[in-house]
Formats: C-alpha cells, sequence, structure tokens
C-alpha cells in the first residue's frame, strides 16, 4: 500500500508542477521618429509609422527622399545622379523651388533646396519632423529678405503628408514662387497623370497654351504649369496609382520629364508637382501655409 501511495503522490505533484501553456503576447508596433546620418554622412531623420509605412527626410536642402507605404515599394525617386556631399541639390524625392520657382532674378528654383535646414523638433506618434530655414549671409547675398520657412513631415493612415509655411517677421511685404519639385517613381512608357482634364495649360518648352484632354501621357519631354487645378492628382506608374493631394494654397501643378535629355533614367520616373507659380505677396506679420499629401 505504501509503494501506491507514493505513485500517487508523485503523479499528483507532478500535474501541480506542469505549466500552463504560454499565452502568446502581441506588442503593437509604436511609430517613432529618430535621427541619424545617411549617404555622405549628411544628417537625416527617419520617421516609422506603427503599420510599418516609412519616409527619410535630409536636412541638407529639407528634402524627403523616400517614402515608402507598409510592405510596398518607394514611392519617391532619387536619380542615380544624385549627389550627397553639398556640392548640389541632391536630386530627387520630394525637394523645395524656393522662393523662386524655374529661372529668374536668382539661381534656377531658388536656394532652398542646396542649403542646410534646421531640425526643430520630432514626435513619435503620429511620426513626425519639422524643421526651418532663416536668411544666412549666403541667401541674403541672393534674395535680402526677412523670411522663416517651416516644413513639417509627417506619416498618417499610410500617407505622408508635408506641410509647408512662409512666414515673413520682417517689415515689408515679399514675393515668392515655389513647388515641391516630386519625383515619383513610374515607368514612363506607362505612366498617366489624371485630374486634368480640362485645365489651361501652358508648354514651358513650345511656349504655347492648350487645354488638357483627357490624361496627361508621356511620349517625348514635358515642362507643363497647369491652372485651375483640382485637390487631387493621380499618375498612374505602370505598377500601382499614387494620389497626390495638393491644397488650395498650391495654384498650379507642374508636370516634368526630361525624356532623352536624362537617358540614364527618365524612363523611371515622372515628377508632378504641387506649384504656386503665380507669384505669392506675404505682407509683414503674416503667412502662407500649403499642404501635399502622397499616398499609394
Amino acid at each position: 500500500m505504501s509503494a501506491v501511495f507514493a505513485q500517487r503522490q508523485s503523479i499528483t505533484t507532478a500535474r501541480v508542477h506542469q505549466r500552463a501553456p504560454a499565452r502568446s503576447r502581441v506588442v503593437a508596433r509604436a511609430g517613432k521618429a529618430t535621427q541619424g546620418k545617411g549617404q555622405g554622412d549628411l544628417d537625416v531623420v527617419r520617421l516609422t509609422a506603427s503599420d510599418g509605412t516609412a519616409a527619410e527626410v535630409y536636412l541638407f536642402g529639407g528634402v524627403v527622399t523616400s517614402f515608402k507605404p507598409k510592405g510596398g515599394d518607394d514611392v519617391l525617386y532619387v536619380r542615380p545622379d544624385a549627389k550627397f556631399d553639398k556640392s548640389k541639390p541632391i536630386s530627387g524625392g520630394l525637394p523645395h523651388c524656393w522662393p523662386q520657382f524655374g529661372p529668374g532674378a536668382i539661381q534656377v528654383h531658388g536656394f532652398a533646396r542646396n542649403v542646410d535646414w534646421k531640425l526643430v523638433s520630432t514626435t513619435d506618434e503620429p511620426p513626425s519632423m519639422t524643421m526651418e530655414l532663416t536668411p544666412s549671409d549666403y541667401t541674403r547675398a541672393m534674395w535680402d529678405k526677412d523670411f522663416k520657412v517651416t516644413e513639417t513631415v509627417t506619416l498618417k493612415d499610410g500617407a505622408l503628408e508635408a506641410v509647408l509655411t512662409v512666414e515673413n517677421p520682417g517689415e515689408e511685404a515679399f514675393e515668392f514662387t515655389g513647388s515641391f519639385h516630386t519625383y515619383l517613381a513610374a515607368d514612363i512608357n506607362k505612366a498617366a497623370v489624371g485630374g486634368l482634364n480640362g485645365c489651361k495649360t501652358f508648354d514651358r518648352l513650345g511656349e504655347s497654351e492648350s487645354t488638357v484632354n483627357g490624361d496627361v501621357k508621356f511620349s517625348g519631354p514635358i515642362d507643363s504649369v497647369y491652372y485651375g487645378v483640382p485637390e487631387t492628382l493621380t499618375l498612374a506608374t505602370g505598377k500601382r496609382t499614387v494620389t497626390i493631394k495638393s491644397s488650395k494654397a498650391w495654384t498650379e501643378a507642374v508636370v516634368w520629364t526630361p525624356w532623352t535629355d536624362m537617358p540614364a533614367c527618365y524612363e523611371e520616373f515622372a515628377c508632378v508637382e504641387s506649384a504656386a507659380v503665380t507669384p505669392v505677396t506675404v505682407a509683414p506679420g503674416t503667412s502662407w501655409t500649403a499642404t501635399t499629401t502622397l499616398s499609394a
């Protein structure tokens, strides 16, 4: 009897000490904004959303060089000849043309894209960064105005939002033109811009005006400004459709492709730009704000 009792006690003890199966623990990924170094040892801010959407912003030029939706390829395109040594603007991504769009009194497309911006703040939820540009001896030599330009880049709801604010802290009004010179990854032979049907357009290459009929497709070089544009445009890239939403402060849109003038990469991107080609006047003590949102 003692042997049987001992055996039962051993079995009971073993059962008591058996552990319940471990429950799997699901931890939600948090959004994050981190500062670091990028190509050419340049300062960069990397944004990662809880859904896996990611972006990268270089402080030199204040340019967004990457925007990858969850599980997707990059929406933006950086040219293979892009320099990351401050010798010239970074070619590609979501760069600035400010305070001048195109040729004019100062250097083509202005100076905002080839100077260092100052990082003001970052947040993790939603992942966001704010940077600013203020006058320097370099900018004053070209454009002697008092200004503060702020851009906030945020990832939310699977999209990238870029908010640009131009402030006039001085005592005299100033005018500017500008754009987000957005390079979008696309098969140029299959690409088409939607939403411009019926808009007036000015072909900067042929110096001619016309009205858009249907989608804008690519069969040669294009450098055109579009007027009376809707807030939402699309770019069919050959793989997906990218949506470009521009607030009303962006009064025009620009479509550009260099075509065979850039043989190494022209087939890999198209530029669809939120633009203010009509000069904007900013009175003393006031500001102007415009927003561009990309999604795919």
